[in-house]
């Protein structure tokens, strides 16, 4: 499993994407802002995901959703696998936030004790959406 190059943004193929997100920090705090436009994403839906430390959530793909994961708190490894290759990135304040796209095979592991993340989807929720384990790598998306 490769680890997150150094300043690279686009992975396995394009499929998975970091996105380099402007944080401002100061005494208060940190803020930091996220526009979808810039990524040609329109959310549908979203929810949140608070576990504790070493909870393993996921281990699926989509058809068709594409989704944003957006860690609010702790760190979160998370995994993702297109076509055979499989790389891990870690969300953390530093690098917040991932679009992946329809197809792709994610897992995310918490890292820290009450890690959030928040996941905004392009598409409304539905269980025939979803394809566990190796099934993922058959999905082609339309």
């Amino acid at each position: 499993m490769l680890s997150m190059p150094a300043q690279q943004t686009s992975l396995l193929e394009g499929m998975v994407r970091v996105l380099e997100l402007d944080c401002f920090r100061d005494h208060r705090g940190s803020l930091t802002p996220m526009t979808f436009e810039d990524v040609g994403f329109t959310v549908a839906r979203a929810f949140v995901v608070s576990a504790p430390r070493g909870a393993v959530r996921g281990g699926h793909a989509h058809r068709r959703v594409r989704q944003v994961l957006f860690r609010a708190s702790g760190m979160i490894d998370v995994d993702v696998s297109h076509r055979g290759e499989r790389v891990r990135i870690t969300l953390s304040e530093e690098h917040p936030a991932v679009l992946i796209e329809p197809g792709v095979w994610a897992q995310q592991t918490y890292i820290d004790d009450a890690s959030t993340l928040i996941v905004f989807a392009d598409g409304p929720y539905e269980p025939g959406e979803y394809v566990d384990g190796d099934a993922a790598a058959s999905v082609i998306p339309s």
